[in-house]
């Protein structure tokens, strides 16, 4: 009679798991892949973002290096590039040489690779016979995230 006690327990504890216990672990499960799904939905994101960051640091450094190029009408330079304002029909910068050309050219960069609501605001400032050029680029990068953000800005200075 003991023995069949101990048989009875024995085919009883290895029955397996129970309902619940398989509802709670695929609830776990759940979670723990609506968590992956989170954090790919945020490194794309993220990923986006640092991409338009990396083209407008480029932008502003090939806009510098157009005004030292050209830097005795550097001050044609002045003001501000709005890619709104470019030319939609495509970017041909083979004949963009002088300060009017280069800045259409960009405005159309602007336009392609950050949006509508791109701008560019060129800042010369001549302290004793020294150009200080500051390149200025606002876009909607954060806007994309946040609507109510101002966006996103970086900016460049050299001495000329």
């Amino acid at each position: 009679m003991n023995t069949r006690r101990t048989y009875g327990i024995r085919k009883r504890s290895a029955a397996g798991f129970s309902l619940i216990e398989v509802l709670i672990s695929l609830l776990v499960l759940g979670f723990g892949l609506l968590g992956l799904a989170m954090l790919q939905v945020t490194n794309l994101r993220l990923t986006q973002s640092a991409n338009t960051r990396t083209v407008a640091t480029n932008l502003s450094y090939e806009l510098m290096d157009s005004i030292r190029s050209n830097r005795f009408n550097a001050i044609n330079y002045a003001g501000t590039i709005k890619a709104a304002d470019a030319d939609k029909r495509g970017c041909t910068a083979a004949g963009a040489t002088g300060s009017k050309e280069q800045k259409k050219e960009f405005a159309c960069r602007l336009l392609y690779a950050l949006g509508e609501d791109a701008t560019a605001q060129v800042n010369i400032n001549v302290v004793n016979r020294i150009s200080r050029v500051t390149v200025t680029l606002d876009w909607g990068d954060a806007k994309r995230w946040r609507s109510d953000d101002s966006g996103t800005r970086f900016s460049v200075s050299s001495d000329l």
